[in-house]
């Protein structure tokens, strides 16, 4: 018996027969891998090379020049170009954080949890970086806390753009 699933090529996830779009990202299923029992790629209408949509009854992608045949012999990696929000919320994250305010590419992001915490950490930098700058024996301390959080914040919008595949 040859079952065929579909696999996200956003996320990973299996999408269940009948749906339209994948419920952990929300991609399209008509983008999805078609993958037999053997785990083995069927069909894909997709490039894995360039994540580009194929020409039907391609030999080779017209984006990137990877051959049809040879493409699902290498572990299926897709990469998508970044849209403007990835863009956006990179720069919300690092030219605010030169600033000490972190928290604003989560919200451009939507995530609303993260944006909260680290608006929370910009608070709390601002409030406690007077009394560290009275000793100037500790000014070391409250730079070397504002510098995490500041790389805290960056690894947490790149990585949710990694993870976030269309």
């Amino acid at each position: 018996m040859n079952d065929i699933r579909h696999v996200c090529t956003g996320c990973g996830s299996e999408i269940p027969e009948g749906q339209d779009f994948c419920y952990v990202c929300g991609a399209w299923t008509k983008n999805s891998l078609i993958i037999d029992d053997n785990d083995e790629i069927r069909y894909s209408e997709m490039c894995l090379n360039c994540g580009k949509a194929l020409p039907k009854d391609s030999d080779y992608c017209p984006f990137c020049g990877t051959k049809v045949e040879e493409r699902y012999k290498e572990p299926v990696v897709v990469r998508r170009p970044w849209t403007m929000m990835d863009y956006l919320s990179v720069t919300l994250a690092v030219i605010p954080g030169f600033f000490n305010v972190f928290g604003l590419g989560q919200i451009i992001q939507r995530r609303w949890s993260k944006a909260f915490v680290f608006i929370c950490a910009t608070i709390l930098l601002m409030y406690i970086t007077p009394a560290f700058l009275e000793n100037n024996d500790n000014y070391w301390i409250i730079i070397a806390l504002q510098i995490l959080v500041f790389m805290f914040s960056l690894m947490d919008v790149f990585t949710h753009i990694g993870k976030r595949e269309e």
